[in-house]
């Protein structure tokens, strides 16, 4: 499985209490982060390929491979950042707030917002039945796969261990770069980190896939995106709070990892 394949359905006649929904995403660049985003509903993904970073309201940001089991918790405010490399491949399961709120109450779902699976790969046969099940059936034949969606979701949990308390050095590196919105140096990082700069930035492209001024330059230009998206800021002043020299060194940058200008990013909101 290697490409989109998803199915939006619900139990019943209510869409919000019998939410139901699952499928595999691939999202091959930085398009298909979330930055700050809020659920309504409970949604679980298993990353099967791939690598990113998962910011939760703490500000702590967790580092993502194959096998993180993301939880989505409802009303939580987090981000997913995907290293743009083409190999993400997510399969997601979504179910409501109440249906998730009344299984984590049973301890069958845990309400830590990462978690870690050994084999990822074992699930796969099992979700590509459920996904064509939900597919081909009525509206009326969606209970059995109600149920199984939420016994794979629990499987899933018990699967699970947590990740290690404590974050590596790619995860610390991320949290500083990410509390400076990008605006600083591999050799700054290294020196608030106490470490030789070869040392991090071995580490940190073996861990993240990516250079560590490629993942400080991501980080500048999604903030950039939010600030077009939700303010009214003039564009050049826009570039200096970014802390670019000009609006002209912020649009050449932006246009070489977005494929577009500010102005008219911008206007597509």
């Amino acid at each position: 499985m290697r490409s989109t394949d998803v199915c939006y359905r619900f139990v019943g006649n209510n869409s919000i209490q019998g939410n139901l929904s699952c499928g595999f995403l691939c999202k091959p660049d930085e398009s298909g982060s979330n930055r700050d985003i809020i659920f309504d509903h409970y949604g679980g993904l298993l990353l099967l390929d791939g690598s990113g970073v998962y910011e939760g309201p703490d500000g702590v940001r967790r580092q993502l491979s194959p096998g993180s089991f993301i939880q989505r918790l409802p009303g939580v405010c987090h981000s997913t950042w995907v290293n743009p490399d083409g190999r993400w491949l997510e399969f997601f399961l979504c179910i409501s707030s109440q249906s998730y709120e009344n299984l984590a109450q049973m301890g069958l779902m845990s309400r830590e917002e990462v978690l870690f699976c050994e084999e990822p790969q074992e699930f796969v046969p099992r979700m590509n039945r459920l996904l064509s099940t939900m597919k081909r059936s009525g509206q009326g034949e969606l209970v059995p796969c109600f149920f199984e969606v939420q016994a794979l979701l629990c499987e899933l949990t018990a699967r699970c261990t947590q990740p290690q308390s404590g974050m590596t050095l790619a995860q610390e590196a991320c949290r500083i770069i990410g509390q400076a919105k990008g605006r600083i140096g591999a050799e700054e990082v290294a020196q608030r980190l106490e470490v030789p700069y070869e040392t991090l930035r071995r580490e940190f492209r073996a861990a993240m896939g990516l250079p560590l001024g490629q993942y400080a330059i991501q980080v500048r230009i999604n903030e950039a995106k939010a600030l077009l998206m939700h303010t009214q800021i003039p564009l050049g002043e826009l570039a200096l709070s970014l802390g670019y020299p000009d609006y002209f060194s912020f649009c050449k940058q932006f246009k070489q990892h977005t494929g577009t200008t500010p102005r008219q990013f911008r206007s597509m909101r």
